[in-house]
Formats: C-alpha cells, sequence, structure tokens
C-alpha cells in the first residue's frame, strides 16, 4: 500500500516536468532561434519575439496592477448569480459582435474549405457523392472530412429555410462554436478554482485572442472541432453532476462525433483515459468488477450509437468507399518528414502517395519511404527538422492566417468594413499591426503556461498538459502547420491563467512577508 502512495504521484509530477521543459524549449526555440532561421510559412513581424513578449509582459502587468487597483473590489462584491448573468450578456454581445465582424469581413477561401462549399453546394441541388458529385474522388481520398461534409449540408438545409446565405451561416456557426467554447471554459475554471478573479482573467484573454479572431470566418474543422475538444474537457470536469455511466457513454460519443470533424480531437479523450487508469491503479480510486462491467456497456452502447449516426451521414451523402484511393495515416506521417516544405503539406508526396493502388500498398510504400527519410536525415538532421517544425506550429499565433493556397478566393466588395478589412486581411494595412499583436499575446500566453505546473492539487488538471504535450507530438511527427494547433487554444489559455495565478499568488505572498 505505501509503495503504491509513492508511486501515485511519479506519473503526475513526470507530466509536468514534461510540459514545462516542452515548453520552455518551444519558447525558446521561439525566442533565439525563429529570427535566425528560414523556414516555409515564416512571418515577419513588426518587432522581435523577445521584444514582443517582453511588450506582452509589461503592458499585461499594468494591466494587472490597474485591475487589481480599481476593479477587483467590484468584482468581489458580485454574487454567483450575477456572475452567471453577466456570462450570459457577454455571451450574446460577443456573439453579435461576431456576426458582424463576420458579415463585414465575409469572403470565400479556397483549399480545402472550397471543397467542402462546392460539394455542399452540389448535394443540396441532389447532386450525392455516388451521383456525379465532381468532389467524391475527393472525399474518397480525404474521408475525414465527410461529416463535416455532412453538417455542412445540414447547415445549408436550415439557412434555406431561413432564407440566409448558407455560406454565411457556415461561418456564423464557426464563430459560435468559438464562442460556446470559450463560455463553457470559464465555467470550468470557476469550478475547479472557485476563484472569480481567474474567470475575469480568462474572459479578458480570451477575448483578446481568441473571440474574435480571423478564423471565426473559415467554416473548417479548426473552428467546428473546438466546441468538441471543449465539451470534452467541460464533461470531465463536471462528471461528479453526471451519473457515472451517462458520464461514460456521453464523453464517449462526443469525443468519437469529434473525431469525426478533426481527428487529433481524440487526443483529449485519450488524455483522460491515461490520467484515470493511473489513477485507478494507484490511487484512492477503487475499481470494481461490476462497474467496469456497466463502464464498458456504456462505451459500447456509445460506439453503436455513432456508428449508427456515422453510417447514416454516409448513406445520407452517397459515399461509397474505395481504399484504392483512400489516404492512410502513413501518408500524413512521411508527408511531416518532406526536407523541401520541412513537414509541410508538399503535393509531391501526395503523387507519390497516389501512385500506389490500395491501402495496403500505400502504408508499404509510405513505410519504405519514412525509413529512407529517417536514414537521409540521421539524428542530427532530424533534430533540425523538428526545430523547424516546432517553428511552424508554434512560432504563429495567427495561426498560418492567410497561408494556405488560394486563400481569399472570393472576396465580397459589397457591404464591407474598410477599416476591418484592412486589419483582417493579409494585404490590409493594419493587418502587420494586427498580426504582431496576436504574436505579443500567444508568446504571452505561452511563457505563462509554463507556470500553470506547479504546486497542482487537483490532478484532473494535468489532463490539460498532457493533451498539449499529445497534440505537440503529434505534429512534430505528422504534418505540421500552426493552424493545427486552434482547435485546443482554449487549453492553452487556461493554462495561461493558472499560471499567472501561480505567479500572483507567489508575488502577493513575498509582498504580504515584507510588510511583516
Amino acid at each position: 500500500m505505501k509503495s503504491t502512495k509513492k508511486i501515485y504521484p511519479i506519473f503526475y509530477n513526470f507530466i509536468a516536468i514534461l510540459f514545462g521543459v516542452m515548453m520552455a524549449g518551444i519558447l525558446f526555440i521561439n525566442l533565439f532561434v525563429a529570427n535566425r532561421r528560414e523556414y516555409p510559412c515564416k512571418k515577419k513581424f513588426l518587432f522581435s519575439n523577445i521584444k514582443l513578449l517582453i511588450i506582452g509582459i509589461v503592458v499585461f502587468a499594468i494591466l494587472v496592477v490597474i485591475y487589481n487597483k480599481f476593479i477587483k473590489k467590484y468584482v468581489d462584491k458580485l454574487t454567483k448569480k450575477q456572475c452567471n448573468i453577466l456570462l450570459l450578456i457577454y455571451f450574446f454581445v460577443t456573439f453579435i459582435l461576431q456576426i458582424y465582424i463576420i458579415n463585414k469581413i465575409f469572403f470565400l477561401s479556397g483549399w480545402d474549405v472550397a471543397q467542402l462549399r462546392v460539394a455542399t453546394d452540389q448535394l443540396m441541388e441532389g447532386i450525392k457523392l455516388n451521383q456525379g458529385n465532381s468532389f467524391n474522388t475527393y472525399l474518397q481520398i480525404y474521408p475525414n472530412n465527410l461529416f463535416l461534409l455532412f453538417i455542412f449540408v445540414i447547415i445549408s438545409k436550415i439557412a434555406y429555410i431561413c432564407s440566409i446565405d448558407s455560406h454565411l451561416l457556415m461561418s456564423i456557426v464557426s464563430a459560435l462554436s468559438v464562442n460556446l467554447s470559450i463560455i463553457m471554459m470559464i465555467k470550468i475554471i470557476g469550478k475547479i478554482s472557485k476563484n472569480k478573479h481567474m474567470c475575469v482573467l480568462f474572459v479578458f484573454i480570451s477575448t483578446l485572442f481568441l473571440m474574435f479572431s480571423p478564423w471565426i470566418v473559415i467554416p473548417y474543422s479548426d473552428t467546428y472541432a473546438m466546441f468538441f475538444t471543449t465539451s470534452v474537457l467541460y464533461i470531465f470536469f463536471n462528471k461528479e453532476n453526471l451519473d457515472q455511466y451517462v458520464y461514460i457513454f456521453v464523453l464517449v460519443l462526443i469525443s468519437l462525433i469529434g473525431y469525426k470533424i478533426k481527428p487529433t480531437v481524440i487526443i483529449s479523450i485519450i488524455a483522460i483515459a491515461i490520467i484515470e487508469i493511473w489513477s485507478y491503479l494507484f490511487g484512492n480510486k477503487k475499481l470494481k468488477l461490476d462497474i467496469l462491467f456497466k463502464s464498458i456497456i456504456a462505451i459500447v452502447l456509445s460506439v453503436l450509437l455513432f456508428g449508427i449516426i456515422n453510417n447514416f451521414s454516409k448513406s445520407f451523402l452517397g459515399y461509397e468507399r474505395n481504399i484504392d484511393v483512400e489516404m492512410p495515416m502513413t501518408h500524413f506521417m512521411m508527408m511531416g518528414m518532406n526536407e523541401k516544405m520541412k513537414g509541410v503539406f508538399l503535393y509531391e508526396d501526395v503523387e507519390y502517395t497516389t501512385s500506389f493502388k490500395g491501402i495496403d500498398n500505400k502504408k508499404t510504400a509510405n513505410i519504405k519511404e519514412i525509413k529512407k527519410r529517417l536514414n537521409q536525415y540521421g539524428v542530427n538532421g532530424y533534430l533540425q527538422l523538428l526545430i523547424d517544425k516546432s517553428l511552424i506550429n508554434y512560432d504563429d499565433g495567427s495561426f498560418a492566417w492567410g497561408i494556405e493556397g488560394n486563400f481569399y478566393q472570393k472576396t465580397i466588395s459589397e457591404n464591407k468594413s474598410i477599416f476591418l478589412k484592412k486589419m483582417y486581411y493579409n494585404n490590409g494595412e493594419y493587418y502587420k499591426y494586427f498580426e504582431s499583436y496576436l504574436q505579443s499575446i500567444w508568446l504571452l500566453i505561452l511563457f505563462m503556461s509554463i507556470f500553470s505546473i506547479f504546486k497542482i492539487r487537483n490532478h484532473e488538471l494535468l489532463v490539460i498538459n498532457l493533451t498539449i504535450i499529445g497534440i505537440t507530438l503529434f505534429l512534430l511527427l505528422f504534418e505540421a502547420r500552426a493552424r493545427y494547433l486552434f482547435l485546443y487554444s482554449p487549453y492553452y489559455l487556461l493554462l495561461f491563467v493558472i499560471g499567472t495565478a501561480n505567479i500572483y499568488k507567489k508575488i502577493d505572498s513575498k509582498m504580504k512577508n515584507m510588510r511583516n
């Protein structure tokens, strides 16, 4: 029993240390390597990363002082009911502002977004995938976008009934996903900290960095999946309010649906499973056979329901699987090792994989090429690739806004806000200021998140750290892109808040000791 108690905290300490070292390493590369190195998708900011971080820290410190002096006392007086009312008002006001911004800067983007958009339009005309839809082959190659297409068709049908532009409504739903994710995160912070000021801090940082992100205008898996990554966390931290088996059923179902929208959503439930299993093996939780049996039944029922929903969506779209053209996961790992684009999308890799017929032949060819590339890189060469990929993934506070091919496929000139267009569009007069502003906040978030690992009393919080470790490792191994971090951005903001609270407590404690 004593040995078990000793083992219990080891893994949690390992996660905390690994996260701290990883984030410190990422920040070090951003601050001291980025300016001296050329790599794909590199952004040019008004100042160096070091200066942007210093600016962020100084401005943030000033705002904290102002808050403590003039606002904190009013927040202290708020009741729980008043906080909920203010949160509801915040939701509606920000959502209206999001819709306003979308309406003013709205444009039709290219790349995969265009493929899904036009495929949706054709489905709305009654042209199913297996009945002449132009994008049948695309979706047979990349079936991971099928469920998102299904959602887009449902949204388009609602838009038709309500006489709303379907493409505009897709963007509004994108913004709603971000908005609801922020609201859920505020609730999570309130629950785990019982601290209104930490909730205010999350409202503040999410409003500045995430709520009005340019990505809200792009209806794609990055924004849509955010709702599911956050829902998984929300359900996990509110499990005591649900029947144990209902909790498992809903958690698995939400994760599986999210997985069909964006495969990396599954990382969050894997992190939860790891933390929970460790707790049962070496912690105070006791696992009884009847509970285990009922939990397995809940998982099976959830998988069965998901299977029904998934099969219905495929039938509804007219999808027929073609393993001769389907891309295996090994393709994306191979692409993540290409030297030319440092792990970013490379069409030559697509041509290579598609030159083989059958999914098994593709896997074999990919694995062969992966081994070849590893041998060519060597240890030092592969480490250099990982540094480049870290910069591609983490050295962009805009999450690679405007990087994808044919990004502004069709801009709509009428009913535009000239100011907002100049700020949000990459070629806009004020965009360089906006992008540097986002980068400054992003660097501040990364910096403060390092301090989230100290004095962790609730080990369940490490689910967040473990999830971020998971998505970071995934993007280092597979295809790189800053955009792929966006669905987990609320997780980073939550750790920013925890890290800030830890620093504040430390400084406040020292100040009190000095007075005494």
